[in-house]
């Protein structure tokens, strides 16, 4: 059991704001974190809420258009002496979308709002704790705790070749960038449902096979099957790299029930075994 602790929540909220701006820019996403708190002691559990905060913003990114802008917000609820954190999206609105909240133990309460969702989380106030304002100003701090460095590390894990192609992709034919940033969010969300083929994803985009193989092909070279199979590979060397999993979980969560051919398809793609790149992998993050 991960036990809360009574510590400052700030440093973490700035953190992780700056540490998903990297991630957000790749996306055409402006983050923003934006508060008048200068320092609140409240009990939560950071590991948790970091999980549950940077699953829900990723999550986030994953549907809405180019273009977009998500704030992170601080606020006081006096009232309910509550403190508030609120990560609000323009954009589209993500009312029904539900994979990615709370998925990590902290589930945030969702809103409609015009052209956009908000998600807010109350904390209690701790009855000693000193309420500490001053004016709103935008974090520029470029500093970041060596406590939160492990997150930055795996967000840079997120920066797969689908990312980087849509990044590219973005800057020259946005319209094209969000026909495959609904693609890639489509096939993440279903990595660990086997079943989840080119006809699901083609039932999912409302598209003929025809019609979304010739777009895929015009754009990545690549067939629908083709490119939900190397979806499914890279998340599988995410999780190696960042998760400590035996080889079988990270097939079963990627969507591959066999393990042989998990096995195989891995080699084939990288070069190596999966359980030689996890065990090395561990080896040199221990050192």
């Amino acid at each position: 059991m991960i036990y809360p602790s009574e510590a400052d929540i700030v440093p973490l909220i700035k953190s992780l704001s700056l540490g998903l701006q990297p991630y957000a820019q790749a996306n055409q996403v402006q983050i923003s974190y934006l508060s008048g708190i200068k320092k609140q002691r409240v009990s939560y559990q950071p590991f948790l809420l970091s999980q549950s905060i940077v699953q829900l913003i990723c999550g986030i990114i994953s549907f809405i258009p180019p273009k977009s802008k998500i704030q992170i917000r601080l606020l006081y609820c006096p009232e309910n002496k509550n403190l508030l954190i609120e990560v609000e999206n323009t954009g589209i609105n993500l009312i029904r979308v539900t994979e990615f909240n709370g998925q990590n133990g902290y589930s945030f309460e969702v809103f409609p709002k015009t052209n956009g969702t908000l998600y807010s989380l109350a904390l209690p106030l701790q009855p000693e704790a000193p309420l500490s304002v001053q004016p709103d100003k935008p974090n520029t701090s470029g500093n970041i705790p060596q406590f939160y460095a492990e997150i930055q590390k795996r967000l840079r894990s997120h920066f797969t070749e689908a990312d980087k192609r849509l990044a590219t992709l973005g800057q020259n034919r946005p319209k094209e960038a969000a026909f495959m940033q609904r693609v890639n969010a489509l096939i993440k969300v279903n990595l660990e449902n086997e079943n989840f083929d080119t006809d699901a994803l083609c039932e999912a985009m409302s598209m003929s096979r025809t019609q979304l193989f010739r777009r895929l092909k015009s754009l990545i070279r690549q067939a629908p099957a083709h490119y939900i199979k190397i979806i499914r590979l890279q998340k599988a060397k995410e999780l190696l790299e960042t998760e400590y999993l035996t080889v079988s979980e990270v097939a079963f969560k990627t969507g591959f029930q066999n393990l042989s051919h998990f096995t195989n398809i891995f080699q084939k793609q990288y070069g190596i075994q999966p359980s030689v790149f996890r065990r090395s992998n561990k080896t040199a993050t221990n050192e």
